[in-house]
């Protein structure tokens, strides 16, 4: 059966492209080739690059249109789909990939959909695109009802999924087979705290900064920031002098995992408030499963909500901050300095996020040529 997978990204861009790697390389009894909006070109065998990206105008005109609310055109994304054959058609619900397909459903054709962000959280988070929010909720349940299997990146999604939409979803995250191997060599004259990708609010962090900068010199230490990835928040904070910061830029996964070893612990972020409360209760950053593979401590800066802090808390694989508040920070910060963390937490994590039966449940649903939905 030929399967074709579409992503409105660079196979060698983001985490989802991250997610997706893993899952190929684990099942290479699959005919997948793999057709992306990009740029330009990247290189790799069964890869098809069907042009860039729609313009924004392009994109808003084919939701006004797939909505029924607003005249607009269709013609752009027809034109993506004409170029895709295939027996089961593998979509990426992210912008362009939503109104993909929603072509495909219309035309009577197999579709499993991964879901990496919720589209409708999205865009409420999002500055630019929040006046699209309408024409998404008209078009995003459609699209889910439509599609014979679904995947998601959390259980949270799957469970609101379900809920709300009356979906069933199957969760699945990127899969690891084993823990490696790291040699952890700390500094002590240095606070070092490991950050990957986006960083989704700077206010947050220049707190979280400032905060363990005071209580790294109350124990006569300095803090040094490890960056790996790009990030124009992140770039912001560096120009401000608040810490020293170590530029790593984009390293490869095996290559961050010794620069990630040697620090203190690892941070991440999901902001609090209302803009950002769909995303962080149902999205997981694929940061997480190098900071797992790193098998350093991992400060959570994020409301008790979110599917982070619940893993986190879980497996006691770190602290969770819900507040901005210098005290606060200063107290967690001392908290996952002074716990004392195995490689077995982190084993307990992996098998729980990255296991094996995750797998199984995609390879059932691009292998079969029936309709399968899994709870």
């Amino acid at each position: 059966m030929r399967i074709a997978l579409f992503t409105p990204y660079s196979p060698e861009i983001g985490g989802g492209s991250v997610q997706l790697r893993s899952h190929l390389a684990q099942l290479p009894e699959l005919n997948v080739d793999w057709h992306y909006l990009a740029p330009s070109k990247v290189p790799g065998e069964r890869r098809h690059w069907l042009g860039e990206s729609l313009p924004a105008r392009q994109f808003v005109a084919d939701l006004f249109s797939r909505s029924g609310f607003l005249p607009g055109s269709v013609l752009p994304v027809r034109n993506i789909v004409a170029q895709i054959d295939a027996d089961l058609y593998w979509v990426v619900a992210h912008y362009e990939g939503i109104s993909v397909a929603d072509e495909l459903i219309s035309l009577g054709k197999p579709v499993h959909l991964t879901v990496h962000d919720e589209p409708l959280a999205m865009l409420i988070r999002s500055r630019r695109y929040r006046p699209l929010w309408p024409f998404m909720s008209h078009i995003f349940p459609r699209v889910l009802r439509g599609a014979r299997s679904v995947d998601v990146t959390s259980t949270k999604m799957r469970d609101y999924f379900k809920q709300k939409y009356d979906v069933d979803c199957f969760a699945l995250y990127k899969f690891l087979s084993e823990l490696p191997s790291v040699n952890s060599q700390l500094s002590k004259d240095t606070l070092t705290v490991g950050h990957i990708g986006s960083l989704y609010h700077p206010d947050a962090f220049r707190k979280f900064i400032l905060a363990s900068r005071r209580y790294a010199a109350a124990q006569n230490r300095s803090l040094k920031i490890v960056r790996i990835g790009d990030s124009p928040e992140m770039s912001k904070l560096d120009s401000e002098n608040l810490a020293t910061f170590e530029n790593h830029g984009e390293l490869l996964e095996q290559d961050a995992l010794p620069v990630l070893a040697r620090c203190d612990f690892v941070y991440s972020m999901y902001p609090r408030g209302f803009r950002f409360q769909g995303f962080r209760r149902t999205s997981l950053p694929i940061k997480l499963s190098t900071y797992i593979q790193a098998q350093r401590p991992i400060f959570a800066h994020t409301p008790p909500d979110s599917g982070l802090a619940e893993l986190i808390s879980k497996h006691n694989v770190g602290v969770v901050c819900s507040s901005n508040r210098e005290t606060d920070i200063q107290s967690a910060v001392k908290t996952i300095l002074d716990a004392t963390r195995t490689r077995d937490n982190f084993e307990s994590i992996r098998r729980d996020l990255m296991g094996p039966h995750q797998l199984q449940q995609l390879r059932d649903a691009l292998s079969s040529r029936v309709s399968i939905r899994n709870s």
